[in-house]
């Protein structure tokens, strides 16, 4: 047996797992989304419609309110999330006592299940016995407790806040191995030279982190476009619909309407758009660059 041949070989049951578990659902969904679906009594009956799910979409106002909310996700995710994640990186990558111990607690809202963060929230926000409102209570901020999550615009801020507790510590990492590949010399230079620490950041350290910044604007804009779980648990995209973001909307038109390839349609629309997201980013870094 040649050495390309046992090397094919190796890989094959990889890449069997990959064409099962990615390569066919996404081929498939985008073969539903072409069709009219029906179930009945142990039936899956399709029906051709062409474009119609696409155009439905497209055109249903619902959709539209929905991924403007979720764009307001991305925003704050980008901007607040992002900026905390530089600023607590930066004061991770100083020397201090227990270093490592602040580092380790940092990752902690990134290592729990999805599922349990986002119950955690919800016994937080409740309205009766929560966290928060006996904190703000006790402190005399507020009189009575507040149901965070029954406000609609309270609501959207709450979840856009669980949310960002939530993915922050991926940035501080990401920034934190970004800015330990900065050689020291730079900064021990430029303070021979007499500058002050914000001409260190502006100068030295934002641009040399400027590659990581656009990774994670990507990353954050992919993994939060597709924000379910934490809606899920907390809201289930109430109340009146507030929070209902484009991957809860998805859910509901599959799995309460049956509609699977209206959903599968929603879905690579929003694929097209978040490409295009991208697309821009890369455009604006690469100006930037030149």
């Amino acid at each position: 047996m040649s050495k390309k041949t046992l090397g094919y070989l190796l890989i094959l049951p990889s890449a069997v797992i990959i064409v099962v578990v990615l390569v066919y659902p996404i081929a498939y969904s985008g073969y539903l989304s072409f069709f009219e679906t029906f179930i009945g009594p142990g039936t899956l009956s399709l029906t051709p419609v062409g474009l119609k799910n696409y155009i439905e979409t497209i055109k249903s106002p619902q959709w539209w309110l929905a991924f403007g909310r979720t764009a307001y996700f991305v925003l704050y995710d980008i901007v607040v999330g992002m900026s905390l994640g530089l600023g607590i990186a930066l004061l991770l990558n100083k020397e201090f006592r227990l270093r490592g111990i602040a580092r380790a607690l940092v990752l902690f809202p990134y290592v729990l299940p999805s599922i349990v963060k986002a119950l955690m929230w919800k016994w937080i926000y409740n309205s009766d016995y929560g966290f928060l409102n006996g904190l703000l209570f006790q402190l005399g901020l507020i009189k009575d407790y507040v149901p965070w999550l029954s406000n609609p615009t309270l609501a959207i801020h709450m979840v856009i806040l669980a949310n960002i507790w939530e993915g922050t510590p991926f940035a501080i990492i990401m920034y934190l191995a970004a800015l330990q590949t900065i050689p020291k010399e730079l900064y021990e230079a430029s303070e021979v030279d007499g500058a002050t620490p914000w001409q260190m950041f502006t100068k030295i350290t934002f641009p040399l982190i400027k590659p990581m910044t656009f990774i994670l604007i990507v990353i954050k804009t992919v993994a939060t476009f597709k924000i379910f779980d934490l809606v899920y648990a907390l809201t289930a995209g109430g109340p009146g619909g507030s929070t209902q973001v484009v991957g809860y909307l998805m859910y509901s038109t599959v799995f309460d309407s049956l509609q699977f390839g209206k959903g599968a349609a929603m879905s690579y629309i929003l694929l097209a758009i978040i490409l295009v997201f991208v697309f821009i980013y890369s455009k604006l870094f690469q100006s930037e660059e030149d």
